[in-house]
């Protein structure tokens, strides 16, 4: 029954089953660096936040049920869903170049991707809530090439400018689409110059982008330097290990074998072979191959990060779903078929492994003398946090009984990374006020946090807690703000009946002047006459707790 189930509804069979390994892996799991920093932007949400624009976590607020629900598998919720909705957009973009095939095997690459499937299927980052509009966009852009109705064309065009606004407003490389869609109309449709409906369209993405826009007016345009820094050519000259970083960590994250795929594709094309429609074909390309030149460009010079170009590879995927489709249907070629499955095995082979290796490995991947245990071994960022809660729990409630801090004595962070995994796992679900204390490039949101939870004052105490694989001594990072530093106490965290690493607690005392009212180096503050949306801030339910 199932057999012919999957047979007569293989792309719903497909959703199911991927929904499913998501929702098992977002169980096993902790949150990522990233992951529990995305989470500040629910907690404070604004037209703009330092990284990012704020959609990524307007859906996190929705998901979380206003903050009510915050496991993992309800802050990743977003990216869960997003992924099932892409998976049928894809399919349906497929169909639309060429056939019902030709979308099934779309949406197989979709669902085989470690970028697509994983990195933001799994995870909540920004390209999480992205892609669904990047598809979106994708979508009616290619329904507006095959449009014969003027009526329609012109809606496709409005339609194509919501969602590309709605697409820059999870993550500013949304504006790559408009790049792509006026590169393709420019040498392939230049009759679309003389519509009017394609600058009310780019109307639309201004509009919806410009909170982002006035966000930055108020601030410094302090997203707008941020970024510039990281992707501005410098003076060091060509750096070879970047751009090798980049283009394997792009290959790793396509997942090879579809890599394969897209160079098979790219030759046909270039030998003037058809897989698809002309046109369909070089819109993709056009809304694909910017951002992956872009970002590996960039890579000679900076260091960058190989997801930057996820999106583009949608495309690729889209073209070479097309070239498969072109041998598999006529069986004269076992290649296209042999790269698939090889596309699949190795997806599951890392949903395998991955976490029983992250969950399992006993002890530290990378063994460092103590104080610095687990430092090097990136699995510690996504296990073993749950740890911590109880045991800082109860070494905070024995102090508080014994009169050795007070009640609301707040957690100080000086860095976003891990200050958002010590407030997602330990300061949230306490209620406790979270302070940022440092530079604000350091701090990043947490500088704006500060809005909501106010500062140290002149004379009080405070906790830090600093994990032995990121270990920074109090007494360096916060020398002259303390009078002294007292250790309170060492958590270990166990993996396998191993240890993996340690939390170090520290009582912070007698801060000697107010701290943390905005970046305390004194330069680029956030403007605090600015005031976001308002603000509904409650601990975790008691489910989290327990």
């Amino acid at each position: 029954m199932a057999i012919e189930y999957v047979q007569k509804h293989p792309l719903t069979a497909l959703v199911i089953v991927f929904t499913i390994i998501r929702l098992l892996i977002a169980n096993l799991i902790n949150l990522g660096n990233d992951e529990v920093y995305y989470f500040t932007y629910a907690v404070l949400p604004d037209w703009n936040h330092f990284d990012h624009p704020p959609l990524v976590g307007v859906f996190i607020r929705i998901f979380t049920v206003n903050l009510h629900c915050n496991q993992e598998v309800f802050v990743r919720m977003p990216g869960i869903v997003a992924a099932a909705v892409n998976t049928w957009l894809i399919a349906r973009c497929g169909m639309l170049i060429k056939n019902r095939n030709t979308g099934l095997i779309a949406a197989v690459l979709y669902n085989t991707s470690v970028y697509t499937n994983i990195l933001s299927g799994i995870f909540i980052l920004p390209d999480s809530v992205q892609l669904p509009f990047w598809l979106a966009a994708l979508y009616v852009m290619l329904r507006c090439l095959k449009a014969t109705n003027p009526a329609d064309i012109r809606r496709y065009l409005l339609l194509t400018g919501l969602w590309i606004g709605l697409a820059t407003m999870s993550k500013v490389h949304g504006v790559f689409l408009w790049f792509g869609l006026l590169g393709f109309i420019v040498f392939d449709r230049r009759g679309l110059l003389k519509s009017p409906y394609l600058y009310v369209s780019m109307a639309i993405t201004a509009l919806l982008v410009s909170p982002v826009l006035f966000w930055n007016i108020s601030n410094d345009f302090i997203t707008w330097r941020f970024h510039s820094e990281r992707v501005v050519i410098g003076n060091g000259g060509i750096d070879i290990k970047s751009f090798f970083r980049t283009a394997i960590g792009q290959v790793l994250y396509a997942n090879p074998f579809q890599v394969a795929i897209f160079l098979f594709t790219g030759r046909m094309v270039a030998r003037g072979l058809s897989v698809a429609g002309a046109a369909s074909v070089a819109l993709l390309y056009w809304c694909s191959l910017p951002i992956i030149a872009c970002t590996t460009l960039v890579s000679l010079f900076r260091d960058t990060l190989p997801h930057w170009s996820g999106p583009g590879f949608v495309g690729l995927m889209l073209i070479g779903a097309a070239w498969a489709d072109h041998f598999i249907s006529q069986g004269i070629n076992t290649l296209p078929k042999k790269l698939l499955h090889g596309s699949v095995g190795l997806i599951l082979f890392v949903f395998t492994i991955g976490p029983i290796l992250i969950r399992s490995y006993p002890g530290a991947m990378s063994p460092k003398p103590f104080p610095h245990t687990g430092a090097g071994d990136a699995t510690l960022d996504i296990t073993g946090w749950e740890q911590l809660l109880p045991a800082f729990e109860k070494l905070r409630a024995d102090d508080i009984a014994s009169g050795q801090m007070q009640p609301d004595a707040p957690m100080v962070v000086h860095k976003w990374f891990p200050g958002a995994h010590i407030y997602y796992h330990v300061a949230y679900p306490l209620g406790m006020r979270t302070v940022g204390v440092g530079r604000l490039e350091d701090l990043h949101q947490f500088a704006w946090l500060n809005q909501l939870y106010g500062h140290v004052a002149p004379g009080a105490d405070a906790w830090y807690i600093t994990p032995s694989n990121n270990f920074s001594d109090p007494a360096e990072q916060f020398a002259g703000q303390f009078e002294r530093f007292e250790k309170a106490g060492t958590i270990t965290q166990r993996r396998n009946g191993q240890v993996a690493r340690y939390w170090f607690v520290y009582r912070l005392r007698n801060a000697m002047r107010g701290l943390g009212a905005a970046a305390d180096d004194g330069a680029s503050r956030p403007d605090h006459r600015h005031r976001p949306w308002t603000i509904d801030h409650r601990p975790w339910i008691a489910a989290r707790r327990q």
